[in-house]
């Protein structure tokens, strides 16, 4: 008789018994040191069990026996905070104690934890005597703690209000490239690709407005156009000693465009102009100099996509891409 398939069969139905355990279990006790090493105290009932929380008052006598975690089993998870407590209550009075002092509750969440989630410590009040003008250590412990949160709170506040200050005016200029498609004989087309590009930006709590300008002149033509366009600003991230920043910026807005075309022979002008809606993206990378003063790259494109009114005799040139790179300041208050 073959007892593998029998031995696999017990192995299997011992992890689904243990892991079904785990799932109903729901307090977690810790005794202390002390505590557990110590004379045994006969357990107590639930309903002797009082429960204290922040930093309530505690008899002088009170003893720290142990720490408790709870969690809302698995399947009852839209069990009340009152469920719970009664659970932790039971458990405790296993152990003798008589009180409950709660640090921290985390209350379910739909993107979060699904369960009520609880920790603290489990007490031994011998007497519920308060003794006048004196606390119990464990009140000094939990009130240096919450003002060590508060402080911490209050720095994490002002760092990032440092390192991220809600104005920024932003200038610079550079190079930027059209990418567009030539015309059907392809001339004077190509000359529109390489110009200069001004840009200037205030944004607040990282919404704002930006002025887009792309300049060329040369022999065949004079080119320029001019964009407004809101724009939101994500600083992703800061790195090596909070020197460096990597934001992303995205915008949705107008563009305004007169371009000349001279003919080499004929000496002729030709005037086209426009109007545009214009989507605008860019990575920039600020290396911040000074508390307010960044040196700051940005790579950009900005994609002419509808046009609301234009005077081109090709429409295909309506749709056209400008890319570029481009150096300058950010000032931050």
């Amino acid at each position: 008789m073959n007892t593998r398939p029998s031995i696999l069969l017990v192995f299997i139905c011992t992890l689904l018994l243990c892991s079904c355990k785990s799932l109903d279990k729901t307090v977690d006790i810790s005794l202390t040191e002390n505590y557990y090493t110590g004379s045994f105290v006969r357990p107590t009932t639930p309903d002797k069990v009082r429960v204290y929380t922040d930093n309530a008052p505690l008899p002088l006598t009170t003893e720290v026996i142990g720490k408790f975690a709870a969690t809302d089993p698995e399947a009852r998870r839209n069990a009340s905070l009152d469920v719970l407590l009664d659970t932790v209550k039971k458990e405790a009075s296993r152990f003798g104690a008589n009180g409950l002092f709660l640090t921290d509750h985390y209350k379910p969440h739909w993107l979060g934890n699904p369960q009520h989630v609880m920790y603290g410590y489990i007490l031994l009040q011998p007497d519920t005597i308060l003794k006048p003008n004196r606390e119990h250590p464990l009140n000094t412990a939990i009130r240096e703690h919450l003002e060590r949160e508060e402080a911490k709170k209050l720095a994490e506040k002002e760092e990032l209000k440092r390192l991220y200050p809600p104005h920024q005016f932003y200038l610079s200029a550079g190079f930027s490239n059209l990418m567009q498609p030539k015309d059907a004989e392809g001339t004077y087309r190509s000359e529109l690709t390489n110009g200069l590009n001004l840009q200037a930006s205030y944004t607040y709590n990282g919404y704002g407005i930006l002025y887009s300008g792309r300049y060329v002149n040369c022999d065949a033509l004079q080119s320029n156009s001019h964009s407004i366009i809101p724009i939101f600003l994500s600083i992703n991230t800061a790195h090596k000693n909070e020197k460096l920043f990597i934001s992303m910026v995205y915008g949705i807005g107008c563009q305004w465009e007169n371009v000349f075309l001279k003919s080499p022979s004929t000496e002729a002008v030709q005037h086209i102009s426009g109007r545009r809606a214009v989507i605008y993206a860019a990575i920039e990378y600020e290396y911040r100099i000074r508390q307010h003063w960044g040196l700051a790259t940005r790579f950009h494109v900005h994609d002419w996509g509808v046009t609301k009114r234009n005077d081109y005799q090709d429409k295909a040139t309506a749709k056209c891409s400008e890319y570029g790179i481009s150096l300058g300041f950010n000032y931050h208050f």
